[in-house]
């Protein structure tokens, strides 16, 4: 009936037990009826948009010979009383008519599931009437073996459970987001019709697009393609080649369609873009990118890898900037909370937003979650309240909410939680213990070799005289921040245009002006309480 070669790439588990269902009532027709048992009625295939679900029902049909009636809930829906159930009740009647009239499967196919039968307790009372149509004639649907529905929805909790209960929808298969052999399977098929130069490969292309499903990949090689075409045209060059930098251009244009909303683009950069913190970065890189690259070796030796890392130290030493460049550097999919995104008028919204990042990261993983002012998203419960400030409330709920989704972490692959807090003090003592943020992480004000190598960071790009000397700036600016020097090399640029617009360097003298002007951010009293507390995290 169908062939191995039939089946659609990055999609073959899925498809075997879909044809399975679909062909087997009538291939072993006389083994069924012998042993005496009931072939399943529905199929809900559920799983993220343009994982290729509406694809994989039509090749099933395709491969059976089946013939296929489609319904959705635009076609149903209808204005008057009665209309929507009149409708279906006629769907499902061709239906039957043509599974008794031919020898081959009948395929009634309800695309987006969730929008025609959703949640009675949550609809309508037009929704609620198609709901208990479609349960009824479902539970009398005749022409077992030979008709079989099929529902397809990336929201399956929308659907009335009453649905997903043996003997409506008797198989539930997901269709998971594709992995690295998945994708590279995928480009494989797009590239092999289109003219490639020599540094291109599927395996590369699969490597760097951690997140993306089906529908992003063809989206991705159109747009390379497109590209390609532009480039040429500009040189008016007869043949037309995708390169490399078409891919990293259509990158920058196509994003995983699963992180939408969640994803943060973080510029690329590397670790020689953090001066100094090499005890921190020695660190990061064995928690975040081993067990991605080593990950043979960690299964190996029975290891597991961190759930959660908290970086803390003073204000303006560089946390977040380690985290961007661990989201640019490891190639996982990274998603961010932030408490402007997270908190919400109303109730169960911000525990939701949480719920989602999560579900979002298990899907692509691997993948890094950053919670970025920990404090203020997650913080310390007051035992004494009783909860009486609603705000006080709402914070326990996401707290609450994200200690159970960071233990459920374990059962994920690759899912790490990075944190980044000047307050660690404010956090709750349930989030500070292993198996949540395993590793605590003090991100230390720079010393001097640290802040020559920062001081050489920011005036990479800016033209400085002989007469200035970065080592002597270094010495004078102890307990300055890196963003404390960023801003004196900001600042004394601006100087040496306020003396001469036509300035084409900056001078010492300049940059001793600017350490006039900018003080320290950091005092004495705030090192000593984060030092107290680094004796755990170091």
């Amino acid at each position: 009936m169908h062939s191995i070669s039939d089946r659609p790439k990055g999609l073959e588990k899925a498809y075997d037990k879909l044809i399975e269902i679909v062909s087997y009532p009538l291939l072993y027709k006389d083994w069924i009826e012998k042993i005496g048992i009931e072939c399943p009625k529905g199929i809900l295939l559920y799983g993220p948009p343009g994982v290729g679900k509406t694809f994989l029902v039509s090749s099933v049909a395709r491969a059976c010979n089946a013939e296929m009636f489609s319904l959705s809930g635009s076609e149903v829906y209808g204005a008057y009383m009665g209309e929507s159930e009149e409708k279906l009740r006629a769907k499902f009647k061709q239906a039957q008519e043509a599974a008794v009239k031919k020898d081959t499967p009948v395929i009634l196919f309800m695309d987006e599931i969730d929008a025609l039968t959703p949640h009675r307790d949550r609809a309508q009372s037009h929704e609620n009437r198609v709901v208990a149509q479609l349960l009824t004639l479902m539970d009398g649907m005749e022409s077992r073996g030979r008709l079989i529905i099929v529902g397809a929805t990336n929201r399956p909790n929308a659907i009335d459970p009453a649905l997903r209960r043996p003997g409506r929808f008797d198989r539930e298969i997901s269709i998971d987001a594709p992995d690295v052999k998945t994708r590279k399977t995928l480009f494989s098929t797009q590239l092999s019709n289109m003219p490639l130069e020599d540094n291109i490969n599927s395996e590369l292309l699969a490597s760097i697009t951690n997140g993306f499903v089906a529908a992003d990949i063809t989206a991705l090689c159109r747009e390379a393609s497109m590209h390609a075409v532009e480039r040429a045209n500009r040189s008016s060059t007869p043949d037309v080649k995708v390169n490399l930098s078409d891919f990293k251009t259509a990158l920058g244009i196509v994003r995983p369609s699963m992180q939408r909303g969640f994803e943060v683009q973080v510029e690329k950069s590397n670790w020689q873009d953090v001066g100094g913190l090499h005890e921190v970065k020695k660190q990061l890189k064995q928690a975040v990118e081993w067990p991605i690259v080593h990950k043979d070796s960690f299964i190996r030796l029975g290891l597991k890898p961190p759930r959660g890392i908290l970086l803390y130290g003073p204000p303006g030493c560089s946390k977040t900037t380690l985290v961007k460049v661990i989201a640019s550097s490891s190639g996982a999919a990274f998603l961010s909370i932030n408490g402007a995104q997270l908190y919400s008028p109303y109730v169960g919204d911000s525990e939701k937003v949480v719920r989602t990042t999560f579900q979002k990261a298990r899907a692509s993983a691997p993948a890094i979650i950053f919670l970025d002012e920990t404090e203020a998203i997650v913080g310390k419960r007051n035992m004494g309240s009783g909860g009486s400030n609603s705000g006080d409330s709402v914070q326990e709920r996401v707290l609450s909410t994200l200690l159970n989704e960071m233990d459920g972490v374990e059962t994920a692959e690759s899912v790490l939680v990075v944190g980044a807090t000047n307050r660690p003090d404010m956090l709750d003592a349930a989030l500070l213990r292993p198996g949540r943020f395993d590793r605590l992480v003090y991100v230390p004000p720079p010393d001097e070799e640290a802040r020559i190598e920062i001081l050489k960071i920011h005036t990479r790009k800016t033209p400085l005289s002989d007469t200035v000397d970065l080592s002597s700036i270094a010495k004078q600016t102890n307990m300055y921040t890196g963003a404390d020097l960023q801003n004196v090399c900001r600042e004394a640029a601006m100087m040496a245009l306020r003396d001469m617009h036509t300035a084409d360097k900056v001078e010492m003298v300049h940059f001793e002006k600017a350490l006039k002007m900018i003080p320290p951010t950091i005092t004495q009293s705030m090192l000593e309480t984060y030092n107290k507390k680094s004796t755990r995290g170091g």
